[in-house]
């Protein structure tokens, strides 16, 4: 028996694994190139039956939504860094202003100027790009920036997240077809163990029981249906007029 199982062979299974293996770059896993060859050549088969291939089936990796990940890491990036740049410019700014405001107090040594009035005028001593409305526009300008990256990575994560949830499904059910024919096929190649044993008896006698009670429904119909017919049986009527006949003749 044994050496009957060996010759038997599936190369449409062994071409199916191959197939999703290479579809998936699995192929140099081990279960699967050694379970290929072995289903190819229809030996050792006793020995893969034991396993289950729903557990031992490599889970291949997602790539629906790498790129708008990574593109959601490259804002990160970007953002993290932009939220300081606002901070330090406001104190630029600071620092190009007092330098200018200390330059105008001593050249204008008499004349009294309240520092924010300085920094909003500039009074010809500090760059128009330095005053305090062009700053804070600028400022305004930046953390927008830096709001609307904030914006693009959550609907980035958000549209990463959904497609490799979808993908996900179809990998998983893929997956599982393929185990269950695995499963399916190399099951009845197992060694007769005692579990393997009572699964297969209390199978066959759900099935005999299961056929015994469809035989005994059918036995039951035909016997009604018997008994109905034979009360209204034509013969028997006919019978029994003759049998009333001859009675009358008798007398």
């Amino acid at each position: 028996m044994a050496s009957k199982k060996q010759s038997v062979s599936n190369k449409e299974l062994s071409l199916a694994l191959s197939n999703w293996a290479q579809k998936y770059n699995l192929e140099r896993d081990v279960y699967i190139e050694r379970l290929s060859s072995a289903l190819e050549s229809g030996a050792d088969l006793e020995h893969w039956a034991q396993y289950d291939a729903n557990e031992m089936l490599p889970f291949p990796e997602i790539e629906s939504g790498s790129k708008q990940s990574a593109r959601a890491e490259l804002i990160i990036s970007l953002r993290n860094i932009m939220v300081f740049v606002p901070v330090a410019f406001t104190w630029a700014g600071i620092s190009q202003a007092t330098t200018a405001f200390s330059k105008y107090s001593t050249l204008n040594p008499t004349k009294i100027v309240n520092f924010f009035d300085f920094w909003e005028n500039g009074y010809g001593v500090l760059n128009r790009f330095w005053t305090l409305s062009n700053i804070a526009r600028i400022d305004f300008l930046l953390l927008s920036i830096v709001i609307a990256g904030s914006i693009s990575i959550a609907f980035l994560q958000t549209n990463a997240k959904k497609l490799r949830s979808a993908s996900m499904a179809g990998l998983n059910q893929e997956r599982l077809a393929l185990s269950l024919d695995l499963n399916s096929y190399l099951y009845r190649f197992r060694t007769p163990t005692a579990f393997v044993v009572s699964q297969n008896l209390a199978s066959s006698i759900r099935d005999l029981r299961n056929s015994s009670n469809a035989l005994s429904k059918v036995m039951k119909s035909s016997e009604k249906n018997a008994a109905e017919l034979a009360r209204g049986s034509v013969v028997r009527e006919q019978l029994s007029n003759i049998k009333k006949l001859v009675e009358k003749l008798q007398k």
